[in-house]
């Protein structure tokens, strides 16, 4: 039997807002989650994704560099057909290098849960197998506020700044569309989703996001195995945020990277490395300048 696959994407996205006397790196911003297998299997898995964004770039005495190291468990599962639900628990690990100190924070991260309808899949729908096949997912979830989002500013040991924190403290809510064509082992998977943030008990309010991926990608059977590498680009654009109903101008901004990646499905395993270079961007103003990502995941069918 052939493999094919369709695009998933992590859809856990926090603005590169921050308050207006600090600027710092988005501490979830542009998570890229790869491909995982097309199938009506449940599905568990865990994965690392590393980040890095520098502030003040041109300043000798402002700059700083944030690193944000992220383990994430995930699941998906079909509690009836054509529904697909998704959850996601990722812990944080994050570091800030300034010219005179370095700050560390870890602690739990904001939990997502996705509920897509597929819409379209001619491979449940056909009853002969076909050389090309396509699929249309539509649906939606919410972000949950597990992480911690409380920091004194008076305080010298605390990163004083709304993106270090392990969460946005709010309730935020997503729409998505994922689809994918395949033709023999070549195919094509892209995504749109909007993500609509509230204000927190701080009367801060992460700014909306959009954003999209389109990735090509072909499968090659090696014994039983299948390997599949794609390439890419993902694009962001975030509004600004808003403190205290203010806009905060140092907020928000736009991304676009080139992805490039390779997955090995072997039985009821897949294991998936991918990363992200940044091709243009302007974020917060210019302050903040996102590096390259690296992805590396793991995941179990049963």
């Amino acid at each position: 039997m052939k493999t094919r696959h369709i695009a998933l994407y992590f859809l856990l996205l926090w603005s590169p807002a921050t308050f207006a006397c600090d600027a710092c790196g988005c501490s979830n911003s542009g998570a890229y989650f790869g491909l995982m297998p097309q199938s009506n299997k449940s599905l568990l898995g865990i994965r690392y994704n590393r980040m890095n964004f520098v502030t003040h770039p041109d300043s000798h005495v402002l700059r700083t560099e944030e690193t944000f190291n992220v383990t994430e468990v995930y699941a998906r599962f079909f509690p009836i057909k054509r529904v697909q639900v998704m959850a996601f628990l990722p812990y944080r690990f994050a570091q800030q290098v300034t010219t005179s100190d370095t700050k560390k924070q870890n602690g739990l991260s904001d939990a997502t849960v996705l509920v897509n309808y597929n819409v379209i899949n001619t491979l449940m729908d056909k009853e002969k197998a076909s050389s090309f096949n396509h699929t249309l997912m539509v649906g939606g979830g919410i972000k949950l506020p597990t992480g911690k989002f409380r920091y004194d500013e008076n305080n010298v040991t605390d990163v004083a700044n709304a993106n270090f924190q392990s969460g946005t403290g709010t309730t935020d809510f997503i729409l998505n569309a994922f689809y994918t064509i395949n033709k023999d082992q070549w195919g094509l998977a892209m995504n749109i989703s909007r993500k609509f943030n509230t204000t927190n008990s701080d009367h801060y309010r992460f700014g909306n996001q959009l954003y999209g991926t389109a990735d090509l990608y072909r499968s090659f059977k090696v014994g039983s195995y299948s390997l599949t590498p794609n390439v890419g680009v993902y694009a962001e654009k975030s509004e600004l945020g808003v403190r205290d109903g203010k806009k905060v101008l140092e907020t928000g901004g736009t991304l676009l990277s080139g992805t490039v990646g390779l997955t090995l499905f072997a039985n009821r395993w897949t294991v998936g490395v991918s990363g992200q270079k940044p091709l243009s961007q302007n974020l917060s103003t210019g302050f903040v300048q996102a590096r390259s990502r690296a992805l590396i995941q793991v995941g179990f069918l049963f």
